[in-house]
Parts: structure tokens; sequence; C-alpha cells
């Protein structure tokens, strides 16, 4: 009989094993907060979110924040009497084992696996079929101590970035090397069918234990032209260790603006772990960053899968909105939280006030003027199932009333969206000035909804050719070509053949699953995968993706945070440099990092003319735990220009204006850059500053900018490369800002 074996999923954990005698915790490693009581002012908001923690532990059924399930599984191994038949023998101990290492009990999950592995030797018959799962999760869970008491204990710039440097070799060598002899194993054992992911850890250990690629044996040797970078790039340094900004958190996001008012970007951060509040850090202007949540009245909000930000009554403040319960595959009701800064630096949480205080499952919302009357409106995207008994938590669209007050309007739109939402954006596909809305669902069609301008949308997916694939990851809005419309970037982020999928790509570049998909506009809001002729066919698993010009070309970069619910799933995170063909440059600017990455956003953190990069690390499991990643930009030696815009009649950030820099090269040749305003994708936010990459350019001779709710067109001449400006909607000036470059950690 052949056994369903569930997927063994852990990233690194938090608790030391005995066993191993580790030096001090990292730069990226933390002990969970202890949560004090809270105090007599306390908001209802945050007496719902405490109470949501203190019972999360006894909600069996919620298998990443609870360990009560395996409460089961311990009585009934316990009860199991001698003559118990060998399936009833294996399978309690592999479930069990299982969830030990979801939880970080690595050391009791390996003897169970141990065990497994002993009953499958002592049953020729059952090994068969049960043996290779078997060494293959008791190798994978091997790397994770080596993780543990490497990658954190012992964390460096370099620590998981693939493929591994010198100084990203292990110094405790035992679980690598346990790793390795269990996967060579593998490879040796006949009938199996996970030589392509033994093959791809197998090479991970190799590189772990500074014995790749010589001592690979050939036959499994992944090849060095396999990592060779298409296009060369300057190397990205990791720095967020140093400067503060690797909290050791689960799943969530980050957004990259200015919170405080001061003109320098700050870092918010989110994390699914209901003992952690959002982390917002304070951009100090000489390089360094402070953590200044609880300054700014964000300490009691517990949690967060995603959060987005806008300035939703358009007092010239950025907003935050926190979505909560997405990704867990749960039916659990956390409620989002709209926090308005009442001040600069300073949120209150007006979710209630706002009209939008709703209890679901969401990783997903989107800001855009859909009615054109100057303010922002809001889409969120619930994680639903399509019941026998009926939809349980459907998405909503709401419309602002001019005051940061919502009033949804779902059904008079026409907009029905009941499926699993991972993944949300508005952009104008069709040139008519309105936005339109992209959802991205996994597990069934996408969605296109078009806006007719009267106030209602009509669902034109297969109609436009962007209702696949069917397991569709975070997407993002943005226009790869030059070309004046925007494009669509869908990734995908199958469950099931996840590292078989990506293995085979690296190692003979094979596509043997469904793959992102990257539609091109006709111009007219009708969509052609050109995946293959742009260089971006692959399988990917994405958690998060944005786009930014870091060699500030001109062209549409993209970062991709890669990712799955599997201990096994370490996937290098992936950057594509965008022109007539997107190519692969992750491993000369050394941003591969093989944790599971989420939110991702791009922004100028020190002002030097580049884009920096963040990503938020982490996954769901209780022990699938990193510290976040900034990578600082080395820089590029082009021109570049940064826009502040200052919305009149339309909203005050101006998000969802287009802009177009005309430039010439010093032959007189004109080319267009183009941009829109807006945070990028959909998982991550990037600043809703304007940051436009002008390349070898002589002379900007113009500057267009089209908003979006008048559709009034801004024409601006004479403005200098190589600054920030701040535009104001009607004025023919603009002003000139003035801010310093400094060092990250330390002024230049």
């Amino acid at each position: 009989m052949r056994l369903l074996l569930t997927p063994l999923i852990v990233l690194v954990a938090t608790v030391p094993l005995r066993s191993q005698q580790e030096p001090e915790a990292s730069c990226c490693h933390e002990e969970h907060p202890v949560l004090l009581p809270l105090p007599s002012d306390a908001t209802d908001k945050e007496r719902w979110l405490r109470k949501i923690h203190d019972d999360a532990p006894n909600d069996a059924s919620n298998i990443y924040l609870s360990t009560r399930y395996l409460d089961e599984w311990r009585t009934r191994l316990a009860a199991l009497p001698p003559d118990a038949s060998l399936t009833d023998r294996f399978s309690l101990r592999w479930s069990l084992s299982l969830g030990l290492v979801r939880i970080g009990e690595l050391e009791e999950a390996i003897a169970l696996c141990a065990q497994c592995l002993e009953l499958c030797e002592a049953n020729p018959e059952a090994a068969k079929s049960w043996l290779p799962e078997v060494l293959f999760r008791l190798a994978a869970a091997h790397f994770r101590l080596a993780e543990r008491s490497n990658c954190i204990a012992r964390h460096n710039a370099e620590s998981c970035i693939f493929p591994l440097s010198a100084a990203a070799v292990h110094a405790d060598r035992r679980g690598a090397e346990a790793a390795r002899d269990l996967l060579v194993r593998l490879l040796q054992t006949e009938g199996s069918d996970l030589r392509l992911e033994a093959t791809w850890l197998l090479n991970i250990a190799h590189m772990a234990l500074g014995s790749w690629p010589e001592s690979v044996p050939p036959e499994y040797r992944i090849s060095a032209a396999a990592l060779t970078p298409e296009v060369e790039l300057p190397r990205f340094r990791e720095r967020g260790g140093e400067l503060g900004l690797s909290p050791h958190t689960r799943a969530g996001s980050v957004v990259l603006d200015d919170f405080t008012g001061d003109g320098r970007l700050d870092v918010l951060l989110c994390s699914m772990d209901l003992d952690r509040p959002l982390r917002l850090s304070r951009n100090d202007g000489d390089g360094s960053f402070t953590d200044v949540t609880e300054v700014a009245g964000l300490s009691r909000q517990l949690g967060g899968s995603a959060v987005v930000q806008a300035d939703v009554d358009n007092d010239g403040r950025l907003d935050v909105l926190v979505l909560r319960g997405g990704g867990m595959f749960s039916s659990s009701a956390f409620p989002c939280s709209l926090l308005r800064q009442d001040q600069p630096g300073h949120f209150v949480d007006v979710t209630a006030a706002a009209g939008i205080e709703v209890a679901a499952p969401t990783r997903s919302a989107a800001f855009a003027d859909i009615d054109r009357d100057g303010d922002l409106d809001l889409f969120v995207g619930y994680e639903s199932e399509r019941l026998a008994a009926g939809v349980r938590f459907p998405s909503r669209l709401y419309r602002n009333d001019g005051t940061g007050r919502f009033l949804e309007v779902s059904q008079a739109a026409g907009l029905d969206s009941s499926d699993r939402v991972v993944g949300a954006v508005f952009g104008d596909v069709d040139n008519d000035g309105d936005a339109d809305l992209f959802v991205s669902n996994f597990l069934a069609k996408n969605r296109l909804f078009i806006n007719r301008g009267d106030g209602t949308f009509v669902e034109e997916a297969k109609a436009r050719g962007v209702d696949g694939p069917d397991a569709s990851g975070p997407c993002g809005f943005f226009d790869h070509d030059n070309d004046g419309d925007l494009d669509l970037l869908v990734t995908y982020q199958h469950h099931y053949r996840q590292i078989r999928s990506v293995a085979a790509f690296y190692i003979d570049h094979a596509v043997e699953d469904e793959a992102q998909r990257l539609y091109e506009n006709d111009g007219n809001g009708h969509f052609v995968d050109v995946a293959a002729q742009r260089g971006m066919r692959r399988v990917l698993m994405a958690t998060g993706v944005n786009f930014g010009d870091v060699d500030a070309d001109g062209n549409q970069d993209v970062y991709v945070a890669t990712g799955a619910h599997d201990l096994a799933a370490l996937f290098p995170n992936v950057l594509l440099l965008g022109g007539a063909r997107f190519r692969d440059a992750t491993f000369a600017a050394g941003v591969g990092h093989l944790q599971k990455g989420n939110g991702v956003a791009f922004g100028d953190l020190d002002d030097d003319g580049d884009l920096d990069l963040v990503c938020q690390v982490g996954g769901y499991f209780q022990d699938d735990s990193f510290g976040d990643v900034c990578f600082e930009n080395p820089g590029h030696g082009r021109h570049w220009l940064t826009l502040d815009l200052v919305g009149a009649t339309d909203n005050r950030f101006g998000v969802g204006a287009r802009i177009t820099a005309v430039v010439a090269s010093a032959d007189g040749t004109e080319r267009r850059v183009r941009t829109t305003v807006g945070s990028g994708a959909s998982l991550g936010c990037n600043p809703l500053r304007a940051f436009l990459g002008l390349g070898d350019a002589h002379v900007l001779r113009s500057l267009e900018i089209v908003w979006p709710a008048t559709g009034g067109v801004q024409r601006l001449e004479g403005v200098a490369m190589g600054g920030a400006i701040r535009v104001r909607q009607g004025q023919d000036r603009w002003e000139q800002v003035d801010r310093p470059a400094v060092r990250l950690g330390g002024k230049r």
C-alpha cells in the first residue's frame, strides 16, 4: 500500500537543540516577545487582536498557529498495541514526525523519522513505496539542523545567498553531512521519483560544506554554467542585520515610504506572528534607522499578512491598511486594520469608523480612484472557497466618500470575486482613463474587471487573454516594453510539484510545469503571453514580486521572492533585468536568497540615486522563520530622477498618474522612459515616489504627467537629471528637493 506522505515543512528554529552547542544568537535571531497585559486604555481592536493571540493555541484546526493537533497523534502512538499493523506503526510515527518538524522539535522528529526508516528497512515490500520519501524528508530535517546552527546562530551577510560563497560555508558541518549522505543513498535507490529534488538539495548541501562542485558525483552535479548570470551587475550587499531591519519573523510583507514626513524612506514591516506588532523603522537621514513602533502607536497592532499604504483622507499623510489571516488555508476570520495618521508619524485605528471592519482571511488589497473623484477607493481580496453552502468570504469593493470613509459597492458595481484571492492590482489596461482591476486567484481562473466609467465593471479575463494560470500567485501591472500601455506579470505558485519544478529548471533548464505569464498589452487592453519570447518562461514558485529599475537604464526590472509550504523548499529569489528580453542577474547581484521570501519593495533608502531592495522573509509554520533582508544597491553610474507628486483635485500622492520623460542621447536620438505612480505589485509596496532611470541620456527634454482623475496633462521642461523634485498639480514649475545622499550605516 502506498501512503499519502504529507510534505514535511519547516525552515529554521528558534529553540536551540540540546545536543548541539551553538554560539550566541546572531543579528537575525530574536526570541518571541512577551506580551504585557493590555492597559486600561486599550482599544476594542487591540483587545480583539489580543484575544485572537490568546485563543489561537487552542484552535487545533489551524496548524499554522496551534500545536494541539499533535496531541492526538502522540496519544494514538502511545496507545498503539504491540501487534498493530505495519501501516499503523509507520503512519502514526510519520505524521507525528512531520508535525514536530513544523514546530521546531527537530530532535524528536528526526528520531521518529529514523524509526520509519527502520520499518522500511525491515519490510522490503513497503520500502518500495515508502523509502524514497523517508530518506528525502529525513535529509531535509538534518539540513534544517544545519541551518539552525549556522545560517541563524552564525549568521553573516552571505548566509543563505545562492550559490553559497566561502563566507556562507557551515562551520558546524554535522547537519549538512548527514543530509548529504542520505541524499546520496536516495539517489542510489531504485524506483525513486524524487531524483530531481534530491539532486537539487545535494548540491546545496555540498555548497554548505564547501565541497561544491568537485565533490559532487558528476552524474548529480549541477553545471556551473547553469548558475552563470545572463548579465553582469555589481554585487549588492545585504545590510538588514547591521541596520536593525531584520527581525526574525514568519511570513509577512513590507512597505518603503515616508511615514514621518521628513522626506526619507522609512521601513514598515509586518509578520503573521500573533505576538509581533507592526514594526516601523524611521530613516534617521544619516544612514541609520530607529525603531519607532511604540511612539507611532503601532505596538499593539499584532500580526499581519500584508500592509498597504495610501492617503485615504487626502491630508498629505500616509495611512496604512493591515491585512490578516491570508495564506493559512484555513477559515480564520482575522480583522483588518485601517491606521490613519492623526499627526506625522503617529497612527490611530479607524477601521470601524471607516466602514471596512471585516473579519476574513486576506493578504491582498489595492487602492485606486475608480470613479475619478479625486480620492482613493479600495478593493480587498479575501481568501474564500466556493462551498456547497455558499461563499463565506467574498471580496469587497469600497468607494471613498472623500473623507476616508468607505461604502461597499461590490454588488452595485457588478464585481463578483469569490475565490481564493492571492493578488489584486488596479491599472488602466485599455487607456480610457479609468482604473481596471486584475485579481489573481489560486486554484481558480483569474479575473479582469474592466471599469465602464459609470460605476460598474464587467469581467473580461478570458476574452482579453489573462485568465490563467490556474494556480496564480502575486501579480502586477508594469510597462515592461516602454510603449505607453500596461503589461501584466502573473506569477505561478503550484504547491504540489514545487521542488521538482524549480530543480528541473536549474538542472537542465526544463519547464516541467505551468509557468508564470508575462501578458503583453496590444494597446487596447487585450493581452498575449510573451513569457517565452521575453525570457520569463520559468517556474519560480513566487510568494512575492515587485518592479524597480535597479540599474537605471530606463527599463523595469523584476524581483521575485520564492518559496512554498515545504521543508525542502529552498529556492533562490530571482532578479530579472528588463529590456528587449529579461536577463537573469540574480547570481551576479548576489540577491538569490534561499529562505522563503514574501513582500518585496524597491526604494532609494540612502538617497544616492539607485534603488535598494528589501524583502520580508519567513514561512507560515511555527519554525519557518528568518531575518528579513535589505540589499544595498552599489550604484550604476547612470542618470536618474525622483518625483514627489502633490495632487490638488486629484488624490494627494498622485496614485495612478502616468509619467513620461523624454530624453536625448549625445547624438540627439530621443527615447521615452515611463512609469506609473503606485506601490507596484500585489505583495510588498514601493514608495509612492516615482523613480525614473534615465540611463546614459545627455539631456532631459521634457516631463509629462497625466493625472488620473482629471486626465489633465502637465508638461515640464528644463528639469535637470540627477536629483529629486516635487511637482504640484496645475503648476508649471517644480520644487527642487534637497536630500543629501548618505551611507547606509553612517554618513558619506
